[in-house]
This record gives C-alpha cells, structure tokens and sequence, in this order.
C-alpha cells in the first residue's frame, strides 16, 4: 500500500510539473552590437587637437521643433550626459534651436559667434522595434525545438553625425545596431513559455508581467523607454572612447 501511494505521489508531482507552464528561451545566431563608422577621422582629429570642444545635440530638422514637443528629449538627455561626464562644454540645445529658427539662412560663421558651438551632433534616427525572426527555441535545459510558427524579437537601432560648424563640414557618423537574445539569458524578453504535457509552445505570453498579482485586473501600461535609453547610453559611451583613441 505505501509503495502504491508512494508510486501515486510521484506520478502525481511529475504530472503536475509536465502540465505546468515552464520557461524556456529564444537564441539569435548573432552578434548581440555592431558599429558602422563612416568617415570618423575628421572628427577625431578634430576631438584630439580640441579635447574639450563644444558640442549641442540636435535632431533633423531642428529648426522646425521645440525641444517641449520633441518626443526624443528624454533620449537627448541621456545624449548629453555622457559627453558631460567625458569632459565635452554641451551647448543648451533649446537655445541653439531658437537661434537657428530665427535664421532665414543659416550662416555657419555666424552661427558659430552666435551660439559658442564647435560641433553639431545630430540625433539622425533612432528605431526601437526592429524585427528579427526565428523558428527556432530552447526548452529550459537546453533542447532545442522548432516551433510551426515564429517568433518576433524586438531589435533597435541608431545613428549618429557629426558636422563642424567651421564651414559646415561633415564630419563623420556612427550607427549602432543591437540584436536581441543571442546569448541564453534571464532577459523576460527572450524566454519561451511552453508546457510538456500536452507539448505545447504560447509565444504570445510574456514572462514580462506577472500575471498572479493582485493588480493584475487593473489596467496598466509599459514601455521600452528605460530599455531604449540604456541603449543609447552604452552606445553613447562606446562613441566617446572610439572619438578619444
């Protein structure tokens, strides 16, 4: 009798965790960053010969925006506290851009005198929802598996250039590319819920939100601001030491 309770206990416990919704991952075949410099060594030569040249951060087309309306001002921030933190004199944007937009022709000499500025560093675009895309998934110990469908991973990207306002000259650009999930990870974003028994795979649920507090019946809403702002803040850093080798 107790061997036959004993047999019905584990089968019971293995049911209960074959049933049971288990974490599995996602892994691009990838490199996680990559960098694509265009013509930095104007630039650089200009940083090692003006090591604390000053620099304003803008966007395309800044003339026509306010730094209020600009849904980028977070990330502008976070631009410019990395150049603050490695010695660069950062220019007030906001100001730059009232000089500019009461320009009817900008006049880079003038412009220069007018606002102090030896670099212009333009924010020239910026995505956060870049889709990668595999079939391919990972139960928790490492098996690998092929799901019918597909998953979408969320990849971003940015772009930098550099213009020196003496004479309007381009100076260079930098463009950061991030590949999510390409390591085994504890990231939310790159696990895979699946059950064993039945076998099945839920690539729409998400490890990203707890769904047994007690706020769960409340509506709530997220965002990849953080997430994208620490992206521009690594890859920020990464400019910097590439501009001072």
């Amino acid at each position: 009798m107790k061997k036959i309770t004993l047999f019905l206990a584990i089968a019971i416990s293995f049911l209960t965790i074959s049933c049971s919704l288990q974490k599995g991952y996602v892994k691009l075949e990838s490199k996680s960053t990559s960098a694509d410099k265009v013509g930095t060594d104007v630039i650089r030569k200009f940083i090692k010969d003006n090591p604390k040249a000053s620099i304003v951060v803008t966007a395309p087309n800044s003339k026509e925006k306010s730094t209020q309306s600009d849904p980028n001002s977070n990330i502008y921030n976070v631009i410019e506290k990395e150049l603050l933190r490695s010695g660069f004199d950062v220019k007030d944007r906001g100001l730059y851009n009232e000089v500019v937009s009461k320009s009817k022709e900008i006049n880079y000499s003038e412009l220069k005198k007018l606002t102090g500025t030896d670099i212009i560093l333009e924010l020239v675009k910026i995505n956060s929802d870049i889709p990668y895309k595999t079939n391919k998934w990972y139960k928790k110990d490492g098996k690998e598996m092929i799901y019918d469908g597909e998953f979408v991973l969320s990849g971003s990207s940015i772009e930098f250039k550099f213009t020196l306002i003496e004479g309007n000259k381009y100076a260079g650009s930098y463009t950061y590319n991030y590949v999510p999930c390409t390591e085994q990870t504890d990231n939310c974003r790159c696990e895979v819920a699946y059950k064993n028994m039945p076998s099945k795979v839920y690539p729409w649920l998400s490890f990203c939100r707890d769904h047994n507090t007690k706020t769960a019946s409340k509506g709530y809403e997220s965002s990849g601001t953080d997430y994208l702002a620490e992206f521009v803040k690594v890859n920020v850093v990464n400019m910097i030491e590439d501009l001072r080798r």
